[in-house]
């Protein structure tokens, strides 16, 4: 063989003995995993180590790489053999454990009816059979019995609580303190235990001993500080078996455990003076669980602890204010820190829920004026955490963000609104305008960072403040001009943001300012006498509101939500010209024909309102102006010869049917006049069209 053909050979075997290698490790590696989740069995090699061929020479890289682990020592089975083993294991150890601790438990009845055993004995025993169960699981568990070993285990600790507590509770053994120290030995040795036979049973076992301590010892004296210490060192403990086994339900065990027992010692033993030991340590829990990696109890705690400090300061006190701040603060600097979409949800309905309650006695206290300038900070922390999220990630808001903004700013304009006995109340009208003003400088500060969505929610927020404002700082007819204003403000927003969704807010303001026209504004004036023709407020409302739906049309488009403010435009703007002409008509004509002059000055005004729309559209070419002003004609056709020709008297007959004549005639000529332009135009949007 030649060299290089011998260098060739060298290089395959290399190749082949970094393939064997890695083969092996990965066969080794899988075997751990498949016996750790019980998902299949390890077959026995049929050949011995020295049976098999020996191993390729191996490169430096190979032989750099981690040896096979090591087989386990015992193969748990798969398939039906899993599910028979889990029961015949498993559950039997488990309900075999139970079965006898209830067992002693009965023998120790039986034992003290008959009067066989002293008191000491009793204890003594119990204990002695605690600690000979521990010597045995650990025995079990040296030989490879892990599973077994676990439920003795659980059964010897079971039988020490049980004998502790039956020395101090029932024999009076053993003091207060004694016990106490005793149990709570117990409960470390348990939580130790746990690990070392790494056994999430054995760990809640544990923590639930070690929350029912104080609850079995209690001899009713209240010492919180002590209590609520030991308990926050259990959670503490259990937080810590979390990251050292993932052994997250305890995290849940613990925390729902530490809300019952702080509920129940409230309940039974919280008084005013109390209050601090109360506040410290919901703090506290708080600042322990938040910080978890488990979202659901972070808004667990989040509101949780928000519920604990209303009730603490449950009488109005300004401390409840700062440390709710203080609580929904923090909940997005967690949320943040995290990235989570839903605590600061969770953080700012908590402060603004739990706040109303609290608001409900706010008569009896808190000053007024104090409280209105806290919740302005509160309302501006909130807010500013909007935008300062956006420059220290570097990233626009997302939607859930720009939802709990303006939530935030809603909760705020309700509740300063509904103060009691506020001096600012001539003012709320200002408070809105201020509120839009500065949602709308916030809209315009994230449009010029390109965030689109930022900017025109934000702007939908501060004119719906103008909404707001309007009718509780104007009156009467104003009401309805700001409305119409504001509607194509918004149609305005919605088609410079390109944010259609606007469309609709438009579209539910003049839907507002169309109901309150009909309501309001077009029977402001019972008295014809009144006012003057067109120079009149009621005139000029339904003016300034057709204006603004064909400016909104105009803004919107050639979809079909510009087309309906199109037509609500003229609606409204022929809506207001017949209440003219019938004003104009009760101010001039004699009682008796009163019903005449109406009539008629409706149908020659509906003439020439469509013949003036037919000429507007031959003259630019707006199709849409013409088919209305046709369809108008025709309206007053079948109105003339339908109802007019029947009540009209003589006179106004004659003057009805000359006018619109001349009317129909002159659409006539125009339609001849411009002929050629309109087919052709009509020709060219087929053309487009196709």
């Amino acid at each position: 063989m030649s060299k290089p053909d011998r260098e060739r050979m060298d290089v395959i075997s290399e190749a082949l003995a970094r393939l064997v290698a890695w083969q092996r490790q990965t066969d080794a590696r899988l075997a751990r995993i498949e016996q750790a989740l019980g998902l299949a069995a390890i077959e026995p090699e049929s050949t011995s180590e020295r049976d098999a061929p020996a191993p390729l020479p191996l490169t430096p890289e190979a032989e750099a790489t981690p040896p096979p682990l090591d087989a386990p020592r015992q193969v748990q089975p798969h398939g039906p053999r899993a599910l028979e083993t889990s029961v015949g294991l498993t559950w039997l150890n488990r309900i075999g454990v139970l079965t006898f601790v209830l067992g002693v438990a009965f023998f120790f009845k039986y034992a003290v009816d008959n009067r066989w055993i002293g008191e000491t004995g009793r204890v003594g025993l119990g204990v002695a059979g605690g600690l000979a169960a521990l010597a045995v699981a650990e025995r079990f568990w040296r030989i490879g019995h892990t599973v077994y070993a676990q439920g003795i285990c659980g059964g010897g600790i079971a039988m020490l609580y049980l004998s502790l507590y039956a020395a101090f509770g029932f024999y009076h053994l053993i003091g207060a303190g004694a016990a106490f120290l005793l149990m709570t030995g117990v409960t470390a040795g348990a939580g130790a235990l746990s690990l070392r036979y790494n056994a999430a049973a054995i760990a809640g076992m544990a923590l639930l001993g070690g929350y029912a301590t104080p609850i079995l010892l209690s001899s009713g004296e209240d010492r919180p500080w002590f209590l609520f210490s030991y308990m926050l060192l259990l959670a503490a403990a259990s937080v810590a078996i979390v990251r050292l086994r993932g052994w997250r339900w305890l995290e849940v065990v613990a925390f729902a455990a530490t809300a019952c027992v702080y509920v129940a010692w409230f309940d039974r033993h919280f008084a005013p003076e109390k209050r601090v030991v109360a506040t410290v340590f919901p703090l506290a829990f708080y600042g322990l669980f938040a910080v978890r990696r488990r979202r659901g109890l972070a808004i667990a705690a989040q509101v949780l602890v928000s519920l604990a400090l209303l009730a603490v300061w449950a009488p109005p006190r300004l401390t409840y204010l700062l440390l709710s701040l203080a609580v929904a603060i923090a909940g997005l600097v967690v949320a943040d820190r995290r990235n989570w979409t839903r605590l600061p949800f969770a953080a700012v309905a908590s402060f603004w829920f739990f706040y109303g309650f609290w608001q409900l006695d706010l008569r009896q206290t808190a000053p007024v004026g104090v409280v209105f300038l806290l919740l302005t900070a509160a309302f501006l922390q909130l807010l500013a955490w909007l935008p300062w999220r956006a420059v220290a990630a570097g990233a626009m808001p997302d939607k859930e963000s720009l939802v709990l903004a303006a939530g935030n700013a809603a909760a705020y304009f309700g509740f300063c609104y509904s103060l009691p006995r506020w001096a600012g109340h001539d003012y709320r009208g200002a408070l809105a305008v201020a509120l839009a003003a500065l949602h709308l400088a916030l809209a315009g500060w994230f449009r010029k960072r390109a965030s689109q969505r930022a900017a025109a929610l934000l702007a939908g927020v501060g004119v719906a403040f103008v909404t707001l404002a309007i009718p509780i700082q104007l009156s009467a007819y104003r009401i309805t001009i700001g409305w119409a204003l504001e509607g194509a403000a918004l149609a305005w927003i919605a088609a410079r943001f390109r944010e259609h969704k606007l469309c609709y807010g438009a579209a539910a303001v003049f839907a507002g300012v169309v109901l309150r026209l009909l309501i309001v504004d077009a029977v402001m004036y019972p008295q014809p006498a009144a006012y003057a023709a067109l120079f009149n407020a009621r005139f000029l409302t339904f003016l300034v509101a057709a204006a603004s739906l064909v400016a909104a049309a105009w803004w919107t488009g050639a979809k079909w939500p510009g087309l309906a403010a199109y037509l609500a435009g003229h609606f409204v703007m022929l809506w207001g010209l017949i209440l003219e002409a019938m004003g104009w008509a009760a101010r001039t004509a004699a009682p008796e024909n009163l019903r005449s002059v109406e009539t008629a000055a409706v149908s020659i005004l509906l003439a020439a309102y469509a013949a003036a729309l037919v000429t507007a559209g031959a003259l630019t070419g707006f199709a849409v102006n013409r088919v209305l002003g046709l369809g108008l004609i025709g309206l007053v056709v079948l109105k003339l010869y339908l109802y007019d020709v029947w009540l009209l008297g003589r006179f106004y007959r004659i003057w009805a049917f000359a006018v619109l004549g001349a009317l129909l005639l002159a659409v006539s000529f125009i339609y001849s006049r411009y002929r050629s332009s309109l087919e052709s135009w009509w020709r060219r949007g087929g053309s487009q069209q196709g």
